[in-house]
């Protein structure tokens, strides 16, 4: 299994973070080239939907992990690459309340790492928006 991620401390309840993963119009806000963010079901482990970025084709995905306010990990078959985990953590220590955005891959392989390496290059730059959109 390989992994990439970063965590940052935020000054905002877990509530008003947690909309900004489920809501397209505030998710938009922070994640900019999103196109298309649609559920199939209610925002629960299992349910599927679709997500398009800007000048990428549509994909499907699986929410693989929800727990309201603390988790939302979406899962991905990229071809010819893999199964890829999109996961977002908010996380208490001390107080203080960090969002953890990480990618990670089953496969080990040097694809999969490019892959990962390819997707992660954005996470630092897009966490630090979501920041600033969430504290405004």
């Amino acid at each position: 299994m390989m992994e990439l991620g970063i965590k940052i401390a935020f000054n905002a309840p877990k509530e008003k973070i947690w909309e900004h993963y489920v809501d397209k119009e505030k998710r938009v806000l922070w994640e900019e080239d999103l196109e298309v963010l649609q559920y199939d079901a209610e925002v629960k482990t299992g349910t599927t939907g679709r997500m398009k970025l800007k000048g990428m084709p549509a994909m499907e995905f699986v929410l693989s992990k929800i727990i309201e306010n603390e988790v939302y990990y979406d899962m991905y078959s990229i071809p010819n690459a893999g199964t890829f985990y999109f996961c977002h953590d908010i996380t208490e220590e001390d107080g203080q309340l960090f969002v953890k955005h990480s990618i990670c891959s089953d496969e080990d392989n040097e694809i999969a790492l490019n892959v990962l390496t390819e997707i992660f290059s954005d996470f630092p730059k897009v966490l630090w928006k979501f920041k600033e959109v969430v504290e405004a």
